[in-house]
C-alpha cells in the first residue's frame, strides 16, 4: 500500500522576513558596542558611503532599467534615497523627484548633492517609511533599503498605495558581507546572521498578492580604498566593531591576503554579484 501524500505547510514569507531581520538585529545588540547609536550613518559613515557610491558618468544598471519609464513630466519617488546616488540622475530625467530619507547624516550628504548640482526639482522628506507623507508618483523606486525593515508588509503596501505607474524594489541576491563572512566567523566564533535577500522579497510580494515581474541586474558598487587602514575602518564596522590588538592584526592580515590593487585602489577580489529588481504596475 502506498504511503499517503504529505503536504508541507506553506511558507509564511512575511514571518520569515521578520525573523531574519530580528535575528540580525539581536546579534547586533549582543555583539556590537555601537549598535544602539541613534543614527547608524552618523560620524563619517554617510560621507564615506557617498564617496564609495559616487560614480559620475558611469553606467548604473537600475537607472538604465527605469530610464524608458521616465518622461519630462514624470514624478518619481525615491524611498530611502540615501546620499543621492539615484536622485541625481533621476532629477535630470523627471519633472520632480521626492527623496525620502530618515537618516540625518545621509540627508546632510543628499542636501549637498542637491545644492552642488543646482537641482531645483528635488524635495527631501525627513521621515521613515511607511510613515512619510508624500504624494503618489508615476514611478516609485526603493533600492537596497528593505534589508533592515522588520515589518515588510506595511512597507510594501505603502509603496503600492502611492504607485501611479510602476514600483521597482531592488535587493541583492547575496549577502553584503560576502567577502568577509569567514572572517566574521573567525572573530566571533559564530556565523553572521543573514539579511533578507531578493528571493525572500519575491516570496513576500507574492504572498501579499502583488505578483511582481522580476529582472536581474548587476550589483555594481565598486568599493575601493586608498589605504589598508581605510579598509580596516569600514570592515571593522561590518564585523560589528570587535576590539583588541589581536583582532586588529587578524583583520589586517585577512585584508592583506584578499585585497588587490586595481585602478589605483584596494578592492576585494570577489566574483561579480547581482541584484534582483522586482516591479509591478500601479492600479490607477
Amino acid at each position: 500500500m502506498n504511503d499517503p501524500v504529505r503536504f508541507e505547510k506553506p511558507i509564511d514569507y512575511v514571518e520569515r522576513w521578520r525573523s531574519l531581520v530580528r535575528a540580525r538585529e539581536d546579534q547586533g545588540h549582543r555583539l556590537d558596542p555601537m549598535h544602539g547609536r541613534a543614527d547608524h550613518w552618523a560620524g563619517d559613515r554617510a560621507a564615506r558611503f557617498r564617496r564609495m557610491t559616487a560614480r559620475p558618468g558611469a553606467a548604473d544598471a537600475l537607472i538604465d532599467l527605469i530610464r524608458p519609464l521616465i518622461g519630462p513630466e514624470s514624478s518619481v519617488l525615491d524611498v530611502g534615497a540615501g546620499t543621492g546616488r539615484h536622485v541625481l540622475p533621476l532629477a535630470h530625467l523627471a519633472a520632480k523627484v521626492t527623496a525620502v530619507e530618515p537618516s540625518a547624516a545621509m540627508r546632510t550628504q543628499l542636501e549637498e548633492v542637491v545644492r552642488e548640482n543646482g537641482l531645483r526639482n528635488v524635495e527631501i522628506i525627513a521621515a521613515e517609511w511607511p510613515g512619510a507623507r508624500v504624494e503618489p508618483a508615476d514611478l516609485v523606486v526603493c533600492s537596497h533599503v528593505a534589508y533592515f525593515v522588520a515589518e515588510i508588509e506595511p512597507f510594501l503596501r505603502e509603496i503600492d498605495r502611492v504607485n501611479l505607474g510602476r514600483a521597482v524594489v531592488v535587493l541583492r541576491h547575496t549577502q553584503r558581507e560576502v567577502a568577509i563572512l569567514d572572517l566574521f566567523q573567525r572573530i566571533w566564533n559564530e556565523p553572521r546572521c543573514p539579511e533578507p535577500s531578493f528571493s525572500d522579497l519575491y516570496g513576500v510580494a507574492c504572498q501579499l498578492g502583488l505578483y511582481p515581474n522580476v529582472t536581474t541586474i548587476p550589483f555594481t558598487v565598486p568599493i575601493g580604498f586608498e589605504t589598508i587602514e581605510d579598509a580596516i575602518s569600514m570592515v571593522r564596522a561590518d564585523l560589528l566593531n570587535p576590539s583588541g590588538a589581536d583582532v586588529e592584526r587578524v583583520i589586517h592580515d585577512y585584508l592583506e591576503e584578499r585585497m588587490v590593487r586595481r585602478d589605483g585602489k584596494l578592492r576585494f577580489a570577489v566574483p561579480p554579484t547581482f541584484a534582483g529588481a522586482l516591479w509591478w504596475e500601479g492600479k490607477s
